[in-house]
């Protein structure tokens, strides 16, 4: 299982060991991980990607547990990316 912190949007995975009272607590357990403000970070399928489509990572804060999942979304084409910057 995989622990992380959500910061601003963004993963941050706990490393396999943990500093503590100025001690180090190496292979840390479920519990550790909780203490120090990690959460367990649950993954979804991931859906096979189609033509013309691409994926899109979401990521959401759930029952204690950080959970990630993926959409499929229409690519832009690049004439219609470059018009919207235009206006």
């Amino acid at each position: 299982m995989l622990y992380a912190k959500l910061i601003n949007g963004f993963l941050k995975y706990a490393k396999y060991y943990i500093k503590k009272n100025d001690k180090v607590i190496l292979n840390p357990q479920e519990q550790d991980y909780i203490n120090a403000g990690y959460l367990p970070v649950k993954y979804e399928q991931m859906p096979l990607i189609q033509e013309g489509m691409r994926i899109v990572e979401n990521i959401t804060c759930e029952d204690e547990q950080i959970k990630i999942s993926y959409t499929l979304v229409e690519e832009e084409s690049h004439e219609e990316s470059q018009e919207e910057n235009l206006n």
